[in-house]
């Protein structure tokens, strides 16, 4: 018995370096495409006598599992959210949005908890003042009256991180960060699980275009490189008109810039929708070689949407129904979803690709004996793709669905319930 325990062991533990493999070969496949990489089936994938999934929280219901790479880009980024963006965020409280800018920050902000309050702690410590590494560093925001941000503020009822708020997990709540047990009849779709499904340390990309040429920035004083992309994408009638719009407007600046977002460009230039999803990726108004915390506005909940600034709870919803079966992936048609000065506001804060992914691997041995469960986070800026981030959460216990496990013991194949990110297949 203690060999077939041991068999079965190692035999997941391959299973999961398979699976990690697979992550990697995905995001280097689709670079920055994150609807396609998200959307790709990771239920039951068999890699000899044993099998993998890879766990995603389900955006419209805590009751259901889930099997998808997720997307860091579509969450929030801890390294660049304002205190007004984070406490937009279900449950958050503004001491505790205030604690985590303050946390992250060079200097003291002089606004929520700083190095006294760690130090008054029974294990003290000084605040960090630097930026955050993991999400779990947030654990570390607390003072000696009551911890800010704890396990429950950061998964809520789902303790196992698996996606799934079980009637056990219902039936013990733990307590919040005033020390009260988490509610169970919270409204907000998804705090049940907590807040680390909408919170990243990753979303980093380069600001160049998705091949990694160069971009063109809209407020250069010399736009005959903006007036040759254009002809060469929408014709030379459509580039004419439209630097006609543009060109008077960078003269009366004389060398300042003029717009303040690709979206402000896109207002003034009278393009389509249609012709700016086709050219928006080729230009800037940044001149940083790296942009941090663009929210991807394609993949992100409408949890996240309503953080950036402007941003309704009616225009999170708008965004997230008018995306469904997009078949333009870029931006453009945020402008047909939302109010023109919403749209070009919200140009700043988003972006329509993403390179960095998590998964949530969970790997099961042949005889359904032994499973492993890590997460990893990949940097699929360069290829080859590489883990940057990996957490074995093997302790938390049993992920999937028990009839997995039973299956498997009985020699069975495992149940196939075909859920994936992909949104057809919701509730098949």
């Amino acid at each position: 018995m203690a060999s077939g325990n041991r068999l079965a062991y190692v035999q997941a533990d391959a299973i999961e370096q398979g699976a990690e493999k697979w992550v990697l070969a995905q995001c280097e496949s689709y670079p920055g495409d994150a609807i396609t990489i998200t959307q790709t089936p990771a239920e039951a994938l068999q890699v000899g006598a044993g099998y993998f999934w890879i766990l995603t929280p389900n955006p419209n219901s805590d009751q259901q599992d889930w099997f998808a790479i997720t997307d860091e880009a579509g969450k929030l980024n801890l390294n660049t959210a304002t205190s007004n963006e984070l406490i937009n965020l279900p449950g958050m409280d503004q001491d505790s949005a205030d604690s985590i800018v303050n946390w992250r920050s060079a200097t003291s902000s002089g606004n929520g908890a700083d190095s006294p309050d760690y130090n008054a702690l029974s294990e003290p410590y000084d605040a960090k003042h630097s930026k955050f590494e993991t999400v779990e560093e947030l654990m570390l925001i607390d003072n000696s009256d009551h911890s800010m941000v704890n396990s429950a503020m950061l998964f809520g009822l789902d303790q196992n991180r698996d996606g799934v708020v079980t009637d056990a997990e219902r039936n013990n709540p733990p307590a919040n960060n005033n020390n009260n047990a988490v509610s169970t009849q919270d409204p907000i779709n998804g705090f049940q699980r907590g807040l680390f499904n909408f919170l990243t340390c990753y979303s980093v990309e380069p600001n160049t275009t998705i091949n990694g040429g160069p971009r063109l920035n809209v407020n250069s004083a010399n736009s005959q490189p903006l007036l040759q992309y254009l002809t060469t994408t929408i014709g030379q009638s459509r580039a004419t008109a439209i630097m006609a719009r543009v060109e008077p407007a960078l003269r009366r600046a004389r060398g300042r810039p003029v717009f303040t977002s690709i979206g402000s460009f896109y207002q003034i230039s009278g393009m389509t929708s249609d012709e700016f999803s086709q050219v928006a990726d080729k230009l800037t108004t940044n001149p940083a070689k790296t942009l941090t915390g663009m929210v991807n506005v394609n993949t992100a909940p409408a949890e996240v949407l309503m953080c950036l600034p402007g941003v309704q709870q009616s225009d999170a919803e708008a965004l997230v129904a008018a995306r469904a079966g997009n078949a333009n992936p870029g931006i453009g048609w945020i402008f047909q979803a939302v109010a023109p000065t919403t749209a070009v506001n919200l140009t700043k804060y988003i972006t329509a690709r993403s390179f960095f992914y998590s998964a949530d691997i969970v790997a099961v041995s042949g005889d359904g004996r032994s499973f492993k469960r890590v997460r990893i986070v990949v940097d699929a800026r360069q290829a080859p793709a590489k883990i940057v981030y990996r957490r074995d959460l093997t302790s938390l216990g049993w992920p999937l669905p028990e009839e997995i496990r039973t299956a498997m013991k009985k020699g069975q194949p495992p149940p196939i319930y075909n859920l994936t990110g992909a949104p057809s297949t919701l509730g098949q």
